[in-house]
């Protein structure tokens, strides 16, 4: 990709017009902003300031359009206007500290040839798509730049759902063989992203399903058979997301049949050998009593004959128990 001098703006984090063969040229905001017959792509800073004055000045936008696009928290979206198309998707977040599920916002606008992205954060999918038109494998017309976004955001999606279904794989291996005291931890952490990565993608894939369906000149065929298949994907990553939160029910029930078969097993045990010591605890305490009139209370060999009396009624118990299959 030629390399040429953008104009300076914080706000502008790239600026670039399409070649037509799948690469692009890097220009400024002026040229960019003119007459053009390639498609180009402006990738701006959501969280500065610039970025609202840029929009209502030089796009001309209406204010509720500029609210939905530099919005702190938004929602998949499509909406076809008089001025332009606006579209609100969704990438997988591969940004340090939060986790996967935490999806990065992309706003895009669409009006022309002119296709205005704005993120707050780094988005994997804007990465990957400006990695492929550095290697002239990118997106030829404005139509294929949507669908080949959106193939992007399935593409970092499926590892992180992978990872997910190895976590649980794992999980239940774990307790087969060796339950951990962090178990139900860890299954409560899985069940917790896979249900947070399904009300992220629910929205984003009846975004997809919508924009597939839709009219517009400047979706062909291609670009429509193309974002079909981004919607089988997300389809299908819902379904494995509904597999793993059953996967993660049952084994959550698998972990607490097991806790209460454990509990109940002691309990058990534990009124056995209170059964067992009733009768010897009333022996002892009968003759332990501090009255006159205590059988054989100066017999010297009174003591062994209580022990040898305790240990028959034990003995009596427990035949009675083996009998009755107590144990």
């Amino acid at each position: 990709m030629e390399e040429t001098r953008t104009a300076p703006s914080h706000s502008l984090l790239h600026c670039y017009r399409l070649d037509g063969k799948g690469g692009a040229v890097a220009c400024d905001l002026q040229s960019a902003l003119g007459e053009t017959e390639m498609p180009v792509w402006i990738h701006l800073n959501g969280r500065h300031g610039d970025t609202k004055k840029f929009l209502r000045d030089d796009i001309g936008l209406e204010p509720l359009l500029i609210k939905s696009m530099l919005a702190e928290e938004t929602r998949p979206r499509f909406e076809e206007t008089e001025q332009g198309t606006l579209l609100i998707l969704r990438s997988i977040n591969h940004n340090p500290g939060p986790e996967p599920e935490d999806l990065v916002s992309i706003r895009l606008w669409m009006s022309g040839h002119r296709i205005i992205t704005i993120s707050r954060r780094k988005a994997r999918a804007v990465s990957d798509l400006d990695e492929r038109m550095k290697q002239n494998r990118g997106p030829r017309k404005a139509g294929e730049f949507i669908s080949m976004l959106c193939m992007c955001i399935d593409d970092g999606i499926e590892p992180a759902i992978g990872a997910l279904e190895d976590s649980i794989d794992e999980l239940e291996d774990i307790s087969t063989d060796r339950p951990t005291p962090t178990l139900r931890a860890d299954l409560a952490s899985v069940r917790k992203q896979a249900t947070q990565f399904r009300r992220h993608l629910t929205p984003l894939r009846d975004v997809i399903s919508r924009l597939q369906k839709t009219d517009q000149v400047w979706l062909s065929p291609a670009d429509k058979w193309s974002l079909h298949d981004s919607l089988d994907r997300m389809t299908r990553f819902l379904e494995e997301l509904d597999a793993l939160r059953e996967r993660s029910q049952i084994l959550q029930d698998e972990i607490y049949s097991a806790m209460s078969a454990r509990l109940n097993r002691n309990i058990y045990v534990l009124s056995v050998i209170t059964v067992i010591f009733m009768p010897l605890t009333f022996l002892t305490g009968l003759l332990g009593m501090n009255v006159e009139g205590i059988p054989a209370a100066g017999h010297p060999h009174a003591f062994f004959a209580v022990c040898a009396l305790s240990l028959g009624i034990t003995l009596i118990q427990l035949y009675i128990f083996r009998k009755l299959k107590w144990f």
